[in-house]
């Protein structure tokens, strides 16, 4: 993975839109004062690729987001493979904020977008496209010196723990876990296997299926003979039940017969009454006639007396309505007076509908009232409403100049800093050029001492007189003894150079600020004043328009509502109330008139129903009268034939239908009994003389019952004989199958039993560990080799790591007697091997040194810039995150990071 251009915004100290472009980078400086944000790069980076932050990791990304904004966005655009790729993250304060996009960049230049199967499957993608996930990514690529400097110097004991947590090998332990897992499951499932074949399938033999066999045939041989004697006594039972409903038909017609002989005598009297009942028949038609024509008499007379008491109810009720219809016809005659009092009131109505619309009410007061003008009173308030227009134009532009004020002040704070800010640049160039002068004052002091210690180290092989060991030529005075003290000149000379690259790096952070401050000042200064002017404008139109308004249309306006409302409570408090009142009388009294007409009507109505309903109740009357006479005297006629009274007649009667009833059961007793008698003589002959004896046939059923149960059982139990002997073979095979596959368990368990003891921590992950250092060993040796000039490499002695010194016959040290150049020369190489190997063996396209080398002495800078110009990056991409400026400018490009109050920038250089 090789970036290629990075956007970022709102991400921790980059708050504005920031962009970096890594074109033809391959090594060079990440410079900048403490927080301005240069591990906050490499963090973007990070976050754009995996959503997570080696410093955060996955969790409390708030913190990310740059102080008062509301999210931030990053977008890293990468090369995999001679592929492009362009990862976008966003995050804001909610999770519904967050969003995560991909995108290829095809070979014509466009880009195609690769983010369906949702955040999951488009994080994913990412990271088959990178070809490490995060926590490879984390080590191989965002180096963490500090680790490798541990590595270098730690012992046996704690570079094999520091190398398992930086390779992942600590998953050997979890893969040991695993393996005594297993082997403990294993044995438990061999063992539970054992046990059911010990508890469930002991008895599970061949011999017991063959005995199971044999037992079932016995039984089915007896089944066969059982049934044969079924059915022989089936057919003996047959027979003898034939005979038996033969002989229940003779014994139930013989008591049938005596039934229907007993009954003789009872018939034989229905008869005799079912005659007499026919004799009376005549007269009872008679009978029920004079019983309706009486019951009809009494109630026509009933209805004479209730039609002549109705008549007297009526007229009555003629005499109350006329009553009342005279009294509604007086009160008529004040209905015009009503209706001209409610057509006065209609205009004070009207009155308090303008008033109302006008937006008065009845109190609306003025001690000046107008009278009513409904046009002038229009013109008035429209009025009135444009002074308020204006009145409110007139706060609007007070509150414009109020904000335009604020921003004046602002505008002189930002002139004053400006003005700050400049003449700090002059003191910064002032003390940086002073600094510049005595950094070169105390370079050539250093340099001259150095000469003059130089000399003096010689002092003791010079003898005046004798030739000089190193130009060979005759001394002729020796030079005094040097006391200069070049450890304090060195420190001296060190504190101004850097007091030296502090004011400069000063200087290029004021001059950004300066532009920035600049170009707002400058734009706020068109800005204030368009605003000025246009602020002015609306005032001039703003009295001009207000003069256009002549005297109070407020007051004009009140004045005309109170003249009105004057004359709407001179009409009375509620005119609408009063003219309903009026309109509501009205009504009444027409409506008591024609309800009074309508009940006179009903009334001379009703009496005239009624008279007429009392005569033809008399005619009714008279005519039920002479009916009853008439039908009295039949029936008297009737009775003196019979020689019987009417209580006679009405006893001997009797129903068509029971005289009926009576005659048929006669008819049918006599067929009945004559049927019978023919029956029982056919039975008898069919039953012969042979006797029957019921306990026979009991006893041929009893004896077939316990048969058919004796067969019953014999093939049950024989269908269970099957089945046991079906469940035995099944258990059979089942038992074998369980005996297979405990011994696979068995065999399995073994061996994950010596899985287990293979991968236990003091033998595998020793061994890997141990193949590990001697590749990573190998690798930081050629690259340490290469980068001190054929010099050193590394090895391992006596578990010890040591450098070989090949400039001194190859001899052999301790690495922690490497000085603080040297050790960082040994700790780059470690850490650049490590990377590759953790990358998978594969060369990476980028690499990021986040190490601390302001705790380096001169020397050892001198030697860490020698080792980074040194450095083949072999095609990827090395960038240095460094505070010394002497070191960045020794690299063939920087990029400098800064801070401001707008936040940070990255210039490239």
């Amino acid at each position: 993975m090789r970036p290629i251009h990075l956007e970022l915004q709102g991400f921790t100290a980059f708050r504005q839109f920031t962009e970096l472009n890594f074109d033809d980078l391959e090594l060079f400086a990440l410079v900048g004062p403490t927080g301005s944000g240069k591990s906050s790069l490499l963090d973007a980076m990070t976050f754009a690729l995996y959503g997570s932050t080696a410093r955060l990791g996955a969790s409390g990304l708030d913190a990310l987001i740059s102080q008062g904004e509301r999210g931030l966005s990053v977008s890293l655009t990468f090369e995999v493979g001679g592929q492009v790729y362009r990862a976008a993250r966003t995050k804001g304060r909610k999770q519904a904020e967050n969003d995560v996009r991909l995108e290829r960049q095809d070979d014509d230049g466009r880009w195609t977008g690769l983010n369906d199967g949702g955040t999951k499957g488009i994080n994913e993608r990412i990271r088959r496209a990178v070809g490490l996930d995060f926590k490879t990514f984390a080590r191989s690529v965002m180096l963490p010196q500090g680790e490798f400097a541990r590595l270098l110097h730690g012992n046996g004991k704690e570079r094999q723990m520091l190398l398992g947590e930086l390779t992942g090998l600590d998953h050997v332990q979890a893969m040991q876990k695993v393996a005594s897992d297993k082997a403990k499951e294993l044995k438990y499932r061999a063992d539970s296997d054992q046990k059911v074949l010990a508890n469930e399938y002991g008895g599970v033999t061949a011999e017991a299926v063959a005995a199971l066999h044999t037992e079932r045939e016995r039984l089915s041989a007896e089944a066969e003979r059982l049934t044969d004697t079924l059915e022989t006594l089936r057919a003996r039972q047959t027979r003898l039940r034939d005979t038996e409903r033969v002989w229940l038909a003779r014994e139930d017609t013989r008591r049938r017969l005596t039934t229907l002989q007993a009954r003789t005598g009872s018939i034989l009297d229905g008869a005799q009454r079912a005659a007499q009942a026919r004799r009376v028949a005549g007269v009872e038609p008679l009978l029920d006639a004079a019983g309706r024509a009486r019951i009809a008499h009494e109630r026509e007379a009933a209805t004479l007396a209730r039609a002549a008491s109705q008549a007297e109810v009526v007229a009555r009720a003629v005499h109350t309505a006329q009553t009342t219809l005279d009294a509604a016809q007086k009160a008529e005659t004040t209905i015009p007076e009503l209706e001209a009092r409610a057509e006065a009131l209609r205009e004070a109505e009207n009155d308090v509908a303008r008033l109302r619309r006008a937006g008065g009410t009845v109190q609306t007061t003025h001690q000046s009232p107008l009278p009513w003008d409904e046009d002038a009173h229009h013109a008035a308030r429209e009025l009135a409403q444009k002074l308020d227009k204006l009145k409110a134009e007139r706060v609007q532009i007070e509150a414009q100049k109020a904000a335009l004020h604020a921003d004046r002040e602002r505008q002189n704070t930002e002139t004053a800093q400006l003005k700050n800010l400049t003449d700090e640049q002059e003191r910064v160039k002032r003390e940086g050029q002073e600094a510049k002068t005595a950094s070169e004052r105390a370079d050539a002091a250093l340099k001259t001492a150095q000469i003059e210690a130089g000399a003096a180290a010689y002092r003791t092989h010079l003898h005046a007189g004798e030739p000089c060991p190193l130009c060979l030529q005759q001394v002729e005075h020796v030079p005094p003894a040097s006391n200069l003290d070049l450890v304090k000149l060195e420190q001296e000379a060190s504190a101004l150079k850097t007091n030296l690259e502090g004011r400069r790096l000063r200087y290029k952070e004021i001059g950004l600020e300066l532009a920035t401050l600049r170009k707002s000042v400058d734009a706020r200064t068109d800005a204030l004043r368009d605003w000025e002017a246009q602020i002015g404008q609306r005032e001039v139109d703003l009295r001009e328009l207000e003069s256009h308004i002549p005297g109070d249309p407020h007051t004009d306006a009140l004045r005309l509502l109170a003249g009105l409302a004057l004359r709407v409570r001179e009409a009375g408090a509620d005119p609408a109330k009063l003219r309903k009142q009026a309109l509501d009388g009205v009504a009444a009294i027409r409506k008591r008139v024609q309800d009074a007409a309508a009940a006179l009507a009903n009334a001379a109505s009703a009496a005239a129903g009624a008279q007429a309903t009392l005569q033809g109740a008399q005619a009714a009357a008279a005519t039920r009268a002479r009916e009853m006479q008439e039908a009295q005297s039949a029936l008297d006629s009737a009775l003196t034939v019979l020689g019987l009274d009417a209580a006679q007649a009405r006893a001997a009667a009797l129903p068509e239908a029971d005289i009926a009833a009576l005659e048929e059961a006669a008819r049918t007793h006599t067929a009945q009994v004559s049927q019978l008698s023919e029956n029982l003589k056919e039975l008898e002959r069919q039953l012969g003389v042979a006797p029957f004896d019921p306990a026979e046939l009991g006893q041929v059923t009893r004896d077939l019952t316990a048969t058919d149960a004796a067969l019953t059982a014999a093939r049950e139990l024989a269908g269970q004989l099957r089945e046991q002997e079906r469940t035995a073979k099944e258990r059979l095979q089942r038992k074998a199958e369980i005996e297979g596959r405990a011994a696979l368990l068995a065999a399995q368990h073994d061996t994950w039993k010596t899985l287990t003891t293979s991968l236990r921590a003091d033998e595998f992950q020793q061994f890997l560990l141990a193949e590990v250092e001697a590749q990573l060993l190998t690798r930081a040796g050629i690259l340490l080799h290469s980068i001190s000039d054929g010099r050193y490499r590394l090895a391992l002695a006596d578990g010890e790591y040591v450098v070989q010194d090949l400039w001194n016959a190859g001899e052999a040290r301790g690495v922690k007697t490497l000085s603080g150049g040297e050790t960082f020369l040994a700790s780059l190489s470690l850490a650049i091997a490590l990377s590759d190997y953790l990358a998978g063996n594969k060369i990476l396209g980028a690499l990021f040194l986040d190490e601390g080398f302001g705790t380096l002495d001169p020397q050892a800078l001198e030697a860490v810039a020698g080792a980074l110009e040194n450095l083949r990056t072999q095609g990827r991409m090395v960038g240095v995150v460094t505070h010394v400026e002497s070191l960045s400018e020794r690299l063939p490009s920087r990029l400098l990071v800064t801070k401001s109050v707008a936040g940070s920038s990255v210039q490239r250089f």
